[in-house]
């Protein structure tokens, strides 16, 4: 739900949990049996946490430890059993829809990268069934995203808003068709605002190949940088939207946690001044840190952003202020975007009710 009437609502539900959750996520036991011992959470906060944001398939094999499974209760367990086989029959059933898709991309010789999926369950979450997806998403090359919209929609009979292609790639970044079963997110860009620079050549160079779980498939997705990248302007564009979900921040602890040592932290932030995506990306780290207390968890990033000498991370106040939050939400965009207000505000007042369509 978007528009003015959105900008009303309480803080992002079950924040104090997410610290005890970067514990379990991070493997520490002792401290995830400590917390719950101690009642931060207790086993009823956790239950409401975890059906309000739909964590049950991540947290069943999370807490599959003895210590851990002494510290709930069993019928909990059970649900959230139940859930996570649900949703592996669910994300298999998308996995298969991405074979047949990558099938088709194949034989016609045409490229593209999938964004999240399958890839970033197995590559981040760790199995396929931890987290939930409902559509495909699908980057291709903006040169070409034209001619392959309509060949998605003469060949393979997706269908789509009947909204001219020239407004819709100025305005966002994707097109949404569905139709034979499946439903395609279809990225030209990875996200989409006159100030940003995002290198489209070095995300098609430094892709990689994913093995399709069960299936196979031997698909491109981004490297574990522009994975990254994705994931925090998605974060920042719900946010500024208002519309961020603890999924999203979950992805990006996930992330983070993988390549915290293995990241090249300062070309890192080198690369997103040059994309004009580095107040954005430093102040979401900024706020994973801080929603998580994920400071001792990902040491390596903490040293690094120490460098960059980060100002006070102005996401934090979005997600904790409660309220009408339309001044901040506007104080928000345009603090971060990499360019002059005088082109910001026309741009989101002009795109703002075309994209709310679109």
């Amino acid at each position: 739900m978007t528009g003015i009437g959105h900008l009303y609502r309480k803080p992002l539900e079950g924040l104090s949990t997410l610290p005890w959750l970067a514990q379990l996520l991070a493997d520490d036991v002792d401290a995830a049996v400590h917390g719950l011992n101690c009642g931060t959470p207790t086993a009823e906060q956790l239950a409401q946490f975890a059906a309000t944001h739909h964590l049950g398939p991540l947290l069943w094999p999370r807490t599959d430890s003895i210590a851990v499974r002494d510290s709930l209760p069993e019928t909990l367990r059970n649900q959230w059993q139940q859930a996570y086989v649900r949703q592996w029959l669910a994300n298999s059933n998308l996995a298969r829809d991405l074979h047949r898709l990558h099938q088709a991309f194949t034989r016609t010789g045409k490229n593209v990268i999938l964004l999240k999926g399958p890839h970033l369950a197995t590559s981040y979450y760790g199995d396929l069934a931890q987290r939930k997806f409902e559509d495909i998403d699908l980057l291709v090359p903006s040169g070409s995203a034209k001619s392959y919209l309509r060949w998605l929609k003469n060949d393979l009979k997706l269908l789509s808003p009947m909204l001219l292609y020239s407004l819709r790639s100025h305005l966002t970044h994707a097109q949404v068709l569905s139709g034979e079963g499946l439903i395609v997110d279809l990225h030209w860009a990875l996200r989409c605002h006159p100030s940003y620079a995002i290198d489209e050549p070095r995300i098609w160079q430094t892709r990689q190949a994913f093995t399709l779980p069960e299936l196979g498939d031997r698909i491109d997705v981004l490297d574990d940088e522009y994975t990254l990248v994705l994931t925090l302007l998605e974060i920042f564009d719900d946010l500024s939207r208002l519309e961020l979900t603890v999924k999203d921040l979950i992805d990006a602890f996930l992330i983070l946690r993988v390549v915290d040592h293995s990241m090249d932290w300062q070309g890192f932030f080198a690369r997103r001044k040059t994309e004009h995506l580095y107040r954005i990306t430093i102040d979401v780290l900024m706020l994973i840190l801080k929603l998580f207390d994920a400071h001792n968890l990902l040491p390596t990033l903490v040293s690094n952003l120490k460098t960059q000498a980060p100002k006070e991370c102005q996401g934090l106040e979005m997600v904790l202020r409660p309220g009408n939050r339309w001044h901040a939400l506007w104080s928000y965009r345009l603090s971060l975007y990499e360019m002059s207000r005088w082109v910001t505000v026309p741009y989101l007042l002009f795109s703002g009710p075309i994209r709310v369509v679109l």
